[in-house]
C-alpha cells in the first residue's frame, strides 16, 4: 500500500470491495449492488422517512431502547449517498437483484442489472469526496438498504 493511500477503516476491510479507500470511484451497477436514485427534495424526504422507519423498527426489536438509540453508533438503515452537485440526488444502495420485485414509482430511478451500462459514483467512507457524501455508510451489519423498507418510505 502506498504512503499516500490511507488504510481502509477496520469495519470495512474485506467487506465491501466496491467502496473505495479514498476519493470517489465510478462503479458499475448490477454486480456488487443496485441503486434507487431519487432527485431533489423528494430524495431528502424519502431518506428522512427511511431513517425514521428504520429507527422505529430497530427500537421495537431491541428491548429497553427507545427511538434514536441507534444514533449512539449502531449504524443506520444501510448505505445512502447524497450528491450535492447541481443534480442533488440521494442514492439508496440495494443488494444485487433485491429491487427487481418492486414497482418503483415515478420520481424514482431504479438501476440494476437490466439497466444496461449504468455507473454511479461511490465515495470513500473518510476524506474529501465532495459532492458525494455518505448519509449513512455501509456496515457489516447493514451492507445494503432493505428494499421493502425503502419502498414503504416512498
Amino acid at each position: 500500500m502506498g504512503a499516500n493511500i490511507p488504510p481502509v477503516p477496520e469495519q470495512f476491510a474485506g467487506v465491501l470491495d466496491w467502496v473505495p479507500t479514498y476519493g470517489i470511484a465510478l462503479r458499475r451497477v448490477g454486480t456488487a449492488f443496485e441503486v434507487v436514485r431519487i432527485d431533489g427534495e423528494y430524495g431528502d424526504a424519502v431518506a428522512g422517512r427511511l431513517f425514521a422507519a428504520w429507527s422505529a423498527a430497530w427500537s421495537a426489536a431491541v428491548p429497553g431502547r427507545g427511538p434514536g438509540a441507534h444514533l449512539d453508533g449502531d449504524g443506520g438503515p444501510g448505505p445512502v449517498v447524497e450528491d450535492r452537485s447541481r443534480r442533488h440526488a440521494v442514492y439508496f444502495f440495494l443488494a444485487p437483484g433485491a429491487g427487481l420485485p418492486y414497482r418503483w414509482p415515478p420520481g424514482t430511478t431504479y438501476l440494476g442489472r437490466r439497466s444496461g451500462e449504468a455507473y454511479v459514483g461511490v465515495p470513500a467512507v473518510d476524506g474529501e469526496t465532495w459532492p458525494l457524501s455518505w448519509r449513512c455508510p455501509p456496515t457489516r451489519e447493514r451492507p445494503f438498504v432493505d428494499p421493502a423498507l425503502l419502498h414503504a418510505s416512498l
